[in-house]
């Protein structure tokens, strides 16, 4: 493989690639938007029922309890909107681990290859730079599969600590209420 086969099956591959990223990102936002769209207009109904049945209550018993239904459904709409928003991230985060291993290995194949023509027309007693070129290649495709495998982790402890917030908190606004309404 000559040099210019290799740059222009680059620039071909990141091409392609930019494509297939842009694609993603535009599906991300869209998804993104429409979650955005429908978090709002639930939050705003409940906000709207809550008020209207609000301005109706006159016992302080009534408005613990209107409260209850209020904030504990609430905190809910907002755990699983963040559920939602970390399942769009992992989607497209996905998608970019994909298009990377895909183009980073067709480039270290190519790069290869490249080196193994020139390993051939090579001077005598270059193989050991040869190698050590090889394996930097080997060691770069360890590194990036190490780094998808942290992004994935982090994603996952994300999810979880979102679950224990909301958690936490749906416990924490369950309590104060009841509290009072002993009083």
């Amino acid at each position: 493989m000559q040099v210019q086969e290799l740059v222009f099956a680059t620039q071909k591959s990141s091409v392609e690639m930019f494509i297939e990223l842009s694609s993603a990102f535009a599906v991300s936002v869209d998804r993104l938007a429409l979650l955005n769209i429908q978090a709002t207009r639930s939050m705003l109904s409940a906000t709207h029922d809550f008020s209207q049945q609000a301005l109706s209550t006159t016992d302080p018993s009534e408005w613990i309890t209107l409260q209850d239904r209020f904030v504990v459904p609430a905190a809910q709409q907002v755990q699983d909107y963040n559920r939602q928003l970390l399942d769009i991230a992992a989607v497209a985060q996905g998608t970019c681990v994909r298009c990377m291993q895909s183009y980073l290995g067709a480039f270290g194949e190519r790069t290869r290859t490249l080196l193994n023509d020139f390993a051939k027309s090579a001077p005598q007693g270059s193989a050991p730079i040869v190698a050590a070129l090889d394996s930097v290649i080997g060691a770069a495709n360890e590194l990036y599969g190490s780094l998808q495998q942290t992004g994935q982790q982090a994603l996952e402890a994300a999810r979880f600590n979102i679950d224990m917030a909301a958690t936490a908190a749906a416990k924490r606004t369950a309590e104060p209420s009841s509290q009072a309404m002993k009083r």
